[in-house]
């Protein structure tokens, strides 16, 4: 009776520990299953506009410039004016001796070509002065220009009368100018050509010297079937059909700076795949987390 009461014990023991053996297993394959679901961040396909930009640096410069000169030899004997304050033109600005060998000392003045503002005075008070050096600069920045050098490989994608956009660290304010001038001549040394852009600028917050970023549009669609450029992987990316990362080739229009246009290879509402598609090969099960959310 003992021995059967231990072998019932024994069997007893035996299958406690064979089910609990069965529970970890399948506890483990549990744990293994959820574990290879990656998370990914997804985005579902949209018609919308495509941009495409290039940005180059330019420099603003005063619509009119005009260094001002003495007529004669002479002394700076007054300054009337001080930099940055608006002239007329032929108003004077000095007022100097004349001190030509033969001709008595008279007081004349020294007038400013243009209207504008002085831009700089080269001169002070009691300095000899002659015709062949400059005095003064005045400038005319109601209207600027902003020279800038566009690469001759994207010269067709600059036209005369084109818009362009101005943007100036510093100035919270967007400018819209229009090309005026473009160079036949490509630089040699840089394969580039100068182009120059007009503006208005009546507040004159535009100053000449400033260093501008220009904007220039090299191509537009409106109503594309777009992605943003980040879920692309060369000319493939990865979508999202029943949990599964699914690769697909696609083919490609425009690609702009934030979206790239999809001739073929998705549909509007495809959940395609922008965070985490690094790590696919295609088949993969995964946890889609739309972006946003």
């Amino acid at each position: 009776m003992r021995k059967w009461l231990i072998i019932i014990i024994v069997i007893v023991v035996l299958i406690v520990a064979f089910m609990l053996r069965m529970g970890a297993n399948q506890r483990k394959e549990q744990r293994e299953e959820v574990t290879n679901v990656i998370p990914v961040e997804v985005i579902s396909v949209t018609k919308g506009d495509v941009i495409s930009t290039c940005e180059v640096l330019g420099t603003i410069m005063a619509d009119k410039t005009a260094q001002v000169f003495p007529e004669t030899i002479g002394r700076i004997m007054r300054v009337l004016v001080k930099e940055g304050s608006y002239v007329n033109k032929d108003a004077n600005i000095m007022a100097m001796r004349n001190e030509t060998v033969g001709f008595e000392y008279e007081e004349g003045f020294i007038k400013s070509p243009i209207n504008g503002n002085v831009g700089k005075i080269m001169v002070d008070v009691g300095s000899m002065v002659s015709p062949q050096a400059s005095v003064a600069l005045i400038v005319d920045y109601y209207r600027v220009k902003i020279e800038f050098h566009v690469a001759e490989v994207k010269m067709g994608c600059v036209t005369r009368n084109q818009k362009v956009g101005i943007v100036v660290d510093g100035i919270n304010q967007d400018f819209t100018a229009r090309v005026s001038e473009i160079s036949p001549v490509i630089d040699p040394m840089t394969r580039t050509a100068t182009v120059k852009a007009i503006t208005s600028n009546p507040k004159k917050l535009l100053k000449p010297g400033m260093t501008a970023r220009v904007q220039i549009n090299l191509g537009e669609k409106t109503d594309a079937l777009r992605i943003p450029t980040d879920a692309l992987l060369d000319s493939y990316l990865f979508v999202v059909t029943d949990s599964t990362a699914e690769r697909r080739d696609v083919k490609l229009g425009l690609i702009g700076d934030n979206y790239v246009e999809i001739l073929e290879g998705l549909a509007e509402g495809d959940n395609v795949i922008v965070v985490g598609q690094q790590r696919l090969a295609g088949g993969e099960k995964v946890n889609p987390i739309l972006r946003g959310e």
